[in-house]
């Protein structure tokens, strides 16, 4: 017996210093990118959208993944990829269609119908089984039940949305308004209710959240026309404290903003004036203004390595370019893209 007791206490000792897998340690363990995907837009109108994969591993481009692997072409103007476990969900804008393809073999795995003239933007996964579609021209944002890739519903927002974001068990969706509008819509996941519309800067169009998990929104201004020459105003970020859902903080940008990342830590990069300008996401003080020059289409960030990805659709005729840039702004690598490089989905090891 007083064997057996022993024996217990050592177990017990054992198991009490083995890791819990749910601990805040092994859940900010650092990640490790696997591959890139770059979504090519295409021409409108000529269904030359493409898929290309970026091998880390290998320091290789494959071009035209989807059409080689499937026999077929992907589709009108694919906008952007969501990658959810092993699978990847591509929206193709003047499709109105996701395609679904498995990360390990690249074949499809299925098609989500969208209907006809919604022209469906980005996704944005709400839960296990849930997921967010915006349609720029329906002026709503499509439930999709991942389970069975069927639509469930459809929520009203503001006019023409764009990116979204997720924190605090809401959805937050940028409503662009083609440069008119000025608002975020706020979506409780619970029940896909829309509790909540904020008013932040013209023509909010990107959506990031920061490691301080603040929402961050990057609104381009609105341009002005030969009607009224003064209704040109800037962009700027704007951000947004989930918990209160109201805007705390505004770093105004002068121009024409575009494109927004953040890397994870504290450094936020956005286009502005011929240049990829970083900025402090704790502080929203601009850091350099003139970070990396270049008239760059798009542009995205490797939060495990801090590598700046810029996309450069060059004339958008000719075959684009992918620049891999540092924090620095030093140039790594470059890549030959397809026509119109608008997109990177990261694919981290589990």
């Amino acid at each position: 017996m007083r064997n057996l007791l022993m024996l217990m206490l050592l177990l017990s000792l054992i198991l009490s210093c083995e890791k819990d897998p749910s601990s805040p340690d092994d859940m900010d363990k650092p990640l490790t990118l696997d591959g890139v995907y770059i979504v090519n837009e295409g021409n409108f109108g000529k269904a030359n959208a493409t898929l290309s994969y970026l091998n880390v591993n290998e320091n290789e481009v494959y071009n035209e993944i989807y059409k080689k692997t499937n026999g077929e072409g992907l589709g009108d103007v694919a906008q952007s990829m969501t990658i959810v476990d092993s699978l990847g969900y591509i929206v193709v804008n003047n499709s109105d269609k996701i395609v679904i393809i498995s990360l390990n073999t690249w074949k499809k795995k299925g098609v989500i119908e969208l209907p006809a003239g919604s022209s469906p933007r980005y996704m944005q996964v709400g839960d296990d089984n849930r997921a967010y579609v915006t349609n720029l021209y329906t002026n709503n944002v499509a439930i999709i039940d991942l389970s069975d890739n069927s639509i469930r519903g459809y929520i009203a927002v503001g006019n023409n949305p764009e990116q979204m974001g997720k924190a605090e068990g809401k959805v937050y969706v940028a409503n662009s308004g083609f440069g008119s509008g000025n608002t975020v819509s706020v979506i409780n996941i619970s029940d896909n209710s829309l509790i909540k519309t904020l008013t932040v800067g013209d023509n909010p169009r990107f959506i990031q959240v920061s490691s301080q998990g603040e929402i961050h929104i990057l609104c381009s201004g609105s341009y002005g026309d030969w009607n009224d020459p003064n209704d040109d105003t800037d962009g700027g970020v704007y951000v947004v404290d989930p918990n209160s859902d109201t805007v705390v903080d505004t770093l105004i940008i002068k121009g024409h903003p575009s494109a927004l990342a953040l890397n994870g830590h504290s450094s936020g990069y956005y286009l502005s004036n011929g240049y990829i300008v970083s900025y402090d996401t704790e502080t929203r003080q601009t850091l350099n203004d003139t970070l990396i020059r270049g008239y760059f289409y798009q542009l995205a960030v490797d939060k495990s390595n801090d590598l700046i990805f810029a996309l450069d659709a060059k004339d958008f005729q000719q075959n684009g370019e992918l620049r891999i840039y540092d924090s620095k702004g030093e140039l790594k690598y470059s890549y030959t893209m397809s026509i119109i490089p608008g997109f990177a989905a990261f694919k981290y090891k589990n």
